[in-house]
């Protein structure tokens, strides 16, 4: 059979796949067990669940009118949950996971199954991240402060007509609160448990009536860490961070508006801390289970002997300085032009970060193996130029240019098996032993150019039809060289670096090459489009179906030391999205019930893992294709039985496993279930507010998340599993009607502890591993007018 043939037979093959599963996720969706839920902001005049307006197709939409799976947040919401970065999102949002292995940057980010598991910088993930329409390519500065916020709108499913690049997934879009020309003021402390000072306050209003407005907001975050160090007593994961922003609305007519944004800020915070879990048993003289290697009481690194201590927030590293430091700036200018029929809008950002690791690499004592030397820094430009239709005809449409380019620079220092230096004073070169001393310093330069449109067209009263298309250029430009040489002190001096590797051999530093730095250039050049039909069957219920195509640039893993199963290429990756949805707004507004059920096709889906080495010494850091089955259902539910009651119930069901996946190392992986993809999430909460008097009003709630079992790595094996678990947040607080609010709060009410990520450093002796925050509580007090 020829290639078409065969092509053309697996995709009706996959047609028929897709109907089996889409139905039973349908099933699923519309049964208690496969609920999610979404927020919204205010309550109508009768009580009733109020409209969310939200601007997932580039234009303001009330959400439930809209054709894609969304969970809008609002900042009030944001506020009362305690979300502060991108990472606390995930227990609001069912199929959300983001997880980290460091404290403030290059998060993982995955979306009902769909994600990569890659922790270095030069990797752009599969969940599209904008802040204020500008879209950060970069994960250096994608854990940053939330603060100001207007709303959040998590969208489900790819979204490349309208964001492009690197969106198979979804797109996770934040948009900050704008300057208006009415004086407005909000201020906002607190306190709690590891002396948490969080202070935030945000202000504006006219500088001159009706043409230009300006809004300041600052955020300061304060907190020691909940986890100590042994060998001097400091603590760990602790929190430092500041940032500002300001803005100024510019309105010379009623046809004009600019908006200019500016901010920056800084986190100087501990690295995140990470046990050394050992893997060998000293008692049988054997290899330890998963089992006994969580247990933290038998296994012992068989390099060095340590064992990890039982209690999980104590570590004992021998580097004493674990810290990480992140600067961003980013400038952003909005200028739109709306006439009659015809709005016409640009956006311009400027998006740069700059940061520093020094981190203990597998947080004992003894000198395995450590990054004393992790700088990343990245400039990012990009331009969307849009014109859209105005009115109230059957056709809208929206359609523009997009431009962006990003610079990015990474060195990286890694000292391998220090301890065996007999002299640390001198240099130490055996090749019997893979003592050594690394340095990874490689350039990425990403130009990305497209052009896109959508159209929706009412074909009758009920019915409208979305067609969407949108062509991208992509170029990746890398550099790459790594160096090795024998380990001495000093770790600074450029003396130590006798040899340049290339062809990335084993981690045998007698068989080092010498030769000039790796240089590559990937393209992607590929449309992505978007079909759907809704059906507004009443004014209040809305069914809708689409299908997605999404395409994911592929590149060189970056993460490579000096092994030839390391430094690859990767295809680029592309996902066929099939998905049928329903929105409803029941019993005159007091219940929304929405439901969707979806099934992906992924194919070449970027497979990062950190695994052991068959030959022993340095881990490999693997950058591999494979293809992958997803389907699924999600329900999203929120009521108000009476006034003053909400109730919030939701969850969502997630089928992702491996279709063709052959790993050079850990054999046939087909069937296992894919990274951070848990089979179950489920997210509720319960709010009830009364009048105390004319004046104070007082509110208590309680939220929940849970989460079934997830797997870190491919082949799905122990100790890198973290099974079901849950946490209870409890809030209450009285406010007063000039302002004034005081809130009481206690999170992970239960002080669960569970394992969040974990990295295989096995052929190392350990695996180290990240848990999640301990209980937390504490006041806030308010204020706003």
């Amino acid at each position: 059979m020829n290639r078409m043939g065969g092509y053309m037979l697996a995709q009706r093959n996959h047609i028929k796949a897709f109907a089996s599963r889409i139905g039973m996720a349908a099933l699923l969706a519309l049964s208690p067990a496969g609920q999610a839920f979404a927020q919204e902001e205010a309550a109508t005049d009768d009580g009733g669940i109020a409209e969310i307006i939200v601007t997932a197709q580039k234009r303001g939409e009330n959400v439930q009118k809209v054709p894609i799976a969304i969970t809008a947040l609002s900042g009030d919401v944001l506020a009362q949950q305690g979300v502060r970065n991108s990472l606390d999102l995930t227990k609001s949002v069912p199929g959300l996971q983001i997880n980290q292995l460091f404290q403030a940057s290059n998060p993982t980010i995955f979306l009902r199954g769909v994600g990569v598991n890659d922790y270095n910088a030069a990797s752009s993930g599969a969940i599209g991240i904008t802040v204020d329409e500008v879209f950060l390519n970069s994960g250096v500065g994608a854990l940053f402060a939330v603060f100001d916020v207007d709303r959040v709108e998590v969208l489900k499913g790819p979204q490349g007509t309208l964001y492009g690049r690197n969106t198979t997934g979804g797109v996770i879009n934040y948009t900050t609160k704008r300057p208006t020309f009415k004086p407005d003021f909000s201020a906002s402390l607190t306190g709690g448990r590891f002396d948490q000072i969080f202070f935030d306050a945000a202000g504006g209003g006219a500088i001159i009536p009706d043409k230009l407005a300006a809004r300041a907001s600052v955020t300061i975050k304060k907190r020691d860490g909940w986890a100590v160090n042994l060998q001097d007593g400091r603590d760990i994961n602790g929190i430092n961070s500041y940032a500002g922003r300001l803005q100024f609305l510019f309105t010379p007519t009623d046809m004009i508006e600019i908006h200019n944004k500016i901010e920056g800020g800084k986190s100087k915070s501990s690295a995140l801390g990470h046990q050394s879990l050992g893997t060998f048993n000293p008692t049988a003289n054997s290899p330890c289970t998963g089992p006994e290697i969580l247990a933290r009481t038998i296994c012992v690194n068989p390099i060095s002997g340590y064992r990890a201590n039982e209690n999980i927030d104590e570590f004992n590293t021998d580097v004493l300085n674990n810290s990480e430091s992140l600067v961003n700036f980013a400038d952003r200018l909005q200028m739109s032009w709306k006439g009659d029929s015809i709005s016409v809008t640009s956006v311009t950002g400027y998006v740069w970060n700059k940061r520093k690791l020094n981190q203990d690499q597998d947080y004992s004592p003894f000198a395995v193996a450590s990054s004393p030397i992790w700088t990343e820094k990245s400039e990012q430009f990009s331009q969307e130029l849009r014109l859209a239709s105005n009115g109230d005809g059957p056709l809208k449409w929206v359609a523009g240019l997009y431009y962006l380019r990003e610079t990015l620079h990474s060195l990286t220092d890694f000292s391998v098996l220090r301890m065996f230096n007999p002299n640390p004073t001198q240099p130490y070169f055996d090749p019997s032993i893979p003592v050594v001393y690394l340095e990874r310093d490689f350039a990425q330069r990403t130009t990305s150019k497209a052009i896109f449109a959508q159209f929706d067209y009412q074909l009758s009263d009920k019915l409208t039809m979305t067609a969407g298309l949108r062509y991208t250029d992509d170029k990746k430009k890398l550099r790459f060289q790594t160096y090795g040489g024998p380990v001495n002190a000093d770790s600074n001096s450029q003396a130590r670096l006798t040899q340049r590797l290339v062809g990335f051999v084993d981690s045998d530093p007698a068989s080092l090459a010498v030769d000039g730095p790796a240089r590559r250039v990937t393209t992607l050049r590929k449309p992505t489009w978007r079909l759907a039909l809704a059906y507004q069957a009443t004014p209040t219920v809305n069914t809708y179906a689409s299908y997605s195509r999404g395409v994911r640039a592929g590149g060189y893993n970056t993460g490579a030391l000096f092994n030839d199963l390391e430094f690859n290429a990767v295809d680029s990756e592309a996902i066929d999205a099939f998905e049928v949805g329903l929105k409803t707004d029941l019993l005159n507004r007091r219940l929304r019930f929405n439901a969707a059920a979806f099934y992906y096709d992924y194919r070449n889906m970027q497979v990062f893992g950190i695994e052991g080495n068959p030959n022993g010494g340095v881990p490999l850091q693997r950058l591999q294709n494979a293809d992958a089955e997803i389907y699924g259902a999600e329900v999203d539910i929120h009521a108000r039985p009476v006034r003053g009651l909400d109730l919030n119930f939701g969850a969502a069901y997630v089928h992702a496993e491996y279709a063709k996946f052959m790993d050079a190392i850990r054999g046939d992986l087909k069937g296992k279930s894919l990274d951070k993809a848990p089979r179950w999430q489920l997210t509720g909460g319960a709010t009830y507010s009364t009048e105390l008097s004319a004046d104070w009003t007082a509110r208590i709630g309680a939220d929940f998340s849970y989460q079934s079992k997830v797997y870190f790595s491919p082949n799905n094996v122990s100790p890198m599993i973290s099974e079901g678990r849950g946490e209870v947040n409890l809030n209450a607080g009285i406010q007063h009607s000039s302002g004034f609010d005081i809130s009481a709060f206690v999170r992970n009410v239960g002080n669960k502890r569970y394992l969040t990520d974990m990295n295989d450093l096995s052929s190392l002796g350990f695996y180290f591993p990240v848990y999640n925050e301990p209980r937390t509580y504490g006041l806030t007090l308010r204020y706003s007018m």
